[in-house]
């Protein structure tokens, strides 16, 4: 009998277990369309990167009320090319004028598919990035990224 209910229990949590990732997974595809859709359709506001970093620095509110959650081109000079825990490109823009040393800047997060288009990229090189403003972390942070112009 107990080996009965212990079976009928497992089956029933790894039953739950796969509606739980495959609810997950669906959740995850309708924001990359949306995404995607919003990236595409929406116009989107031009600032330097030095401006945008200067707003959140100066009134979080105010420009988050501005920014977050809009489409922005930012125009910026690279200060450094990574990647985060999940593996994703992430290339930081400078936030402050003249400051060889900054080291939070404006982040800019690309999916692995733009992968090619970072390799090419160098530290001091100038670029237009459009992605959505996610608001500010450590510094401002922009999301769903793709290159526009690099000069």
């Amino acid at each position: 009998m107990k080996y009965y209910i212990k079976n009928n229990l497992f089956y029933s949590l790894l039953i739950l277990g796969v509606f739980f990732v495959l609810a997950v997974a669906s959740g995850e595809e309708e924001t990359e369309k949306e995404v995607v859709e919003k990236l595409e359709t929406e116009e989107a506001i031009q600032i330097s990167s030095t401006q945008i970093y200067k707003d959140y620095d100066d009134n979080e509110v105010a420009a988050d009320n501005k920014y977050k959650d809009k489409v922005v081109e930012v125009k910026g000079k690279i200060i450094g090319i990574s990647k985060n825990f999940s593996d994703d490109i992430v290339i930081k823009l400078n936030g402050l004028i003249n400051n060889e040393y900054e080291i939070v800047g404006v982040g800019c997060t690309f999916s692995k598919s733009h992968s090619s288009e970072a390799a090419s990229l160098n530290k001091g090189q100038i670029i237009t990035i459009r992605g959505i403003c996610d608001g500010k972390l450590m510094g401002p942070n922009i999301s769903g990224c793709s290159l526009v112009k690099s000069e």
